[in-house]
């Protein structure tokens, strides 16, 4: 065929999604497209995506509410019996290439790129994060960029820090894309990866599959390998978020707007640090596993989760104002959060661990 045939291809049945998170959603829409259908707060509770971690960076100590890029798609992988295989191309010619390809074979591709390269995010040029995925459909050649689905869209807005956005999907130059996707800029550096998928060995989600992610969860959060982590982690967090009396206001204010961000559902959590999203997973397991402690365990993690909302609300004044007056009712807020959700936590695991 002649070359210019392939200027432009665009996958026709794959439908752009908004969603809740990065990975979730672009897994949902890889999922859908090839005919299993999965809502995000499954994913994320059967991908035992529920974590806590406080990572005391120097330019900004950040909390995180979610295990580590990679693992997640693991632990997704090995519960439903399909192959989710993270590859890396050494180069962004090859990486470039690779994805033409796939989405020539009507394949679309879910890739990590690294979010300030993406001029639609508007954030600031210092704020890397190469663990962000987004999915590719198609390209244009003549035009030299992808269409790219993101979290947004038309019936889907999410704020960034340009302001709101909600688009069906996204126009990415080459140049762009390149930048991103090539990025080996920390935390997770994006470093040309991406996912293959194979659904062939895929046994739906039976109750077991459910049960052994949520005691695998209550595990990693009651019994952490470290006293950053879990619920170790928020015990901590609530004793150095007084230590950040000791930062200048510039630094207060940037670690106010980074873990207002990593909390609230405009950093693309799902709202209150992805305890909504477990919390939504356990309502929508309930019925599956028959287990009523689980609603009810799932409605507290709601509940939670607006408290963790709130202190979002003060990471954001934090940043507004760099008032270390602030911390000490952000250190209660988050003594409280420790108390709640190791309660909920516990009652769930012997629930689990009960009936298991």
């Amino acid at each position: 065929m002649k070359e210019e045939e392939f200027v432009q291809r665009v996958i026709e049945n794959f439908v752009p999604r908004g969603g809740k998170h990065c990975i979730t959603n672009s897994l949902k829409q890889i999922f859908e497209f090839y005919g299993y259908p999965i809502s995000e707060e499954m994913l994320f509770g059967i991908g035992e995506g529920l974590d806590f971690t406080y990572i005391n960076l120097a330019g900004a100590p950040m909390v995180s509410g979610r295990v580590k890029v990679g693992e997640f798609e693991a632990a997704l992988s090995k519960r439903l019996g399909i192959s989710i295989r993270v590859r890396q191309s050494k180069d962004y010619i090859s990486a470039f290439h690779r994805a033409k390809e796939m989405l020539d074979s009507n394949k679309p591709v879910l890739v990590y790129v690294d979010m300030p390269y993406l001029d639609y995010l508007g954030m600031d040029e210092a704020s890397h994060f190469g663990g962000h995925s987004i999915v590719l459909f198609g390209y244009d050649d003549e035009k030299e960029c992808f269409f790219v689905s993101e979290r947004d869209n038309s019936d889907y807005p999410i704020r960034t820090p340009g302001g709101p956005i909600s688009e069906d999907y996204h126009l990415v130059s080459y140049a762009q894309m390149q930048k991103a996707r090539s990025s080996n800029h920390r935390p997770f550096p994006a470093n040309n990866k991406y996912l293959e998928f194979d659904f062939s060995g895929f046994r739906g989600i039976p109750k077991d599959t459910i049960v052994s992610s949520i005691i695998a969860t209550c595990e990693r959060m009651l019994n952490p390998p470290a006293n950053l982590k879990g619920i170790n982690g928020i015990a901590k967090f609530s004793k150095e978020v007084i230590k950040w009396g000791k930062f200048d206001r510039e630094k207060l204010k940037r670690t106010g707007a980074t873990n207002y961000f990593q909390i609230n559902a405009d950093g693309g959590t799902g709202g209150g640090i992805f305890r909504r999203l477990f919390g939504g997973f356990l309502i929508e397991s309930a019925p599956l596993v028959q287990n009523a402690a689980a609603l009810k365990v799932g409605q507290g993690f709601i509940v939670l989760a607006s408290i963790w909302d709130t202190l979002a609300q003060e990471m954001w004044h934090l940043h507004e104002t760099g008032e270390a007056s602030l911390l000490d009712n952000m250190s209660a807020i988050i003594a409280q959060n420790y108390d709640m959700e190791e309660r909920l936590l516990i009652r769930l695991q012997r629930e689990f661990q009960a009936t298991n």
